[in-house]
């Protein structure tokens, strides 16, 4: 199972907004440029963010995106169902394929990816912004350079 850039793209600009919430709102300008990321592809993902209610928009020349929630309150599984929907190994785990899953190979193949399905969504779940922005915070002050 792969996620999107798009996904990947989510995480890093929720995890910015997070990293500069005490200077106010962020600029999708700033986050893309701090981060590499192009600006049409971020909007598109800004927008996605902001429909699932994990930032909030400000309107205005001082404008930006903040945090809906507390970092701790936002994880990694919200943010990549966001922009790609259930988080699901395969089709037939959902709702919508489960009777074509239940008759294939009597169902015991689905198990394992019920199974599968489970192990992703605790890892992603356990982590939060808040994890993930005191990691990054730890390895910038943790850096040292030896001459």
């Amino acid at each position: 199972m792969r996620f999107s850039v798009k996904s990947e793209y989510a995480v890093t600009a929720v995890l910015d907004v997070a990293g500069h919430a005490d200077k106010g709102p962020v600029h999708v300008r700033s986050i893309a440029s701090r981060q590499a990321i192009p600006l049409k592809f971020l909007e598109q993902v800004m927008a996605s963010l902001k429909k699932a209610g994990i930032v909030d928009s400000i309107r205005g020349s001082q404008g930006g995106y903040v945090l809906a929630r507390d970092p701790k309150a936002i994880n990694i599984a919200q943010i990549i169902e966001a922009i790609e929907g259930p988080i699901t190994p395969v089709d037939c785990i959902t709702d919508s394929a489960e009777y074509r899953c239940l008759h294939m190979n009597g169902g015991v193949v689905r198990d394992v990816w019920d199974d599968v399905k489970r192990a992703i969504s605790r890892v992603l779940n356990a982590v939060t912004i808040e994890d993930l922005d005191r990691k990054k915070r730890e390895k910038e002050t943790s850096v040292m350079y030896h001459i």
